[in-house]
């Protein structure tokens, strides 16, 4: 799957299992975020297609690579709110005012739960992206690129291709869950959760055919 789609994964988890509840809206944008931190093995391309094509869906895509970083997301947002912070800019940069309601959101009673909630969420949304490549794979003349999860203790891969990379399925049923979502604010995490159930459905049908 492409980026766009990793994002909306993220955010139909987090929103379906209303993790927005107990931390605002903050834990929705930190599943949108981290859902894309293991294609970070990928920047290599920039400078040397040899070390990209040995790196990516390796040394981003690994269960240590993945605990790290999320351990490293969550502990950052409850020092320092980045994700509120780069809100806030956004909203100011865009619409000349800042956000009015940014201190209004729940929090935990906790430093230490806060952190293991983003950390927690950080790490189940780049699982679902581990899980997201390895079922979207290949197609149009591009072959299987597996991942290898416990790099760098193993090298075995692991790929279960049902649709093809770039497949517009997922985005239209991802999309089509968001769309529904703002028309019937009262039920967003059923919305959410049954976009994913569609999502899954599809991988399935697709897959036979």
């Amino acid at each position: 799957m492409t980026t766009p789609e990793h994002t909306l994964v993220g955010i139909h988890f987090a929103l379906a299992v209303s993790l927005d509840r107990y931390t605002g809206w903050r834990i929705v944008a930190m599943a949108a975020v981290a859902s894309n931190v293991p294609d970070w093995d990928g920047l290599p391309m920039l400078f040397d297609m040899q070390r990209f094509e040995s790196g990516h869906r390796v040394w981003g895509h690994s269960l240590l690579s993945i605990f790290l970083t999320s351990l490293l997301m969550g502990s950052a947002q409850v020092r320092w709110d980045w994700i509120g912070k780069v809100a806030n800019w956004s909203h100011l940069k865009f619409t000349k005012r800042p956000l009015v309601a940014d201190d209004l959101d729940p929090k935990l009673s906790s430093a230490w739960l806060m952190v293991l909630a983003y950390s927690g969420v950080a790490m189940v949304s780049q699982i679902l992206h581990l899980i997201c490549d390895m079922v979207a794979s290949g197609g149009k003349g591009l072959s299987h690129w597996a991942i290898e999860p416990f790099w760098p203790f193993s090298s075995q891969a692991f790929v279960y291709p049902l649709i093809a990379w770039g497949d517009v399925g997922p985005t239209v049923i991802l999309m089509s869950g968001l769309i529904i979502m703002a028309k019937r604010r009262s039920q967003v995490a059923l919305t959410s959760g049954l976009t994913l159930l569609g999502l899954c459905a599809y991988l399935m049908v697709r897959s036979l055919f």
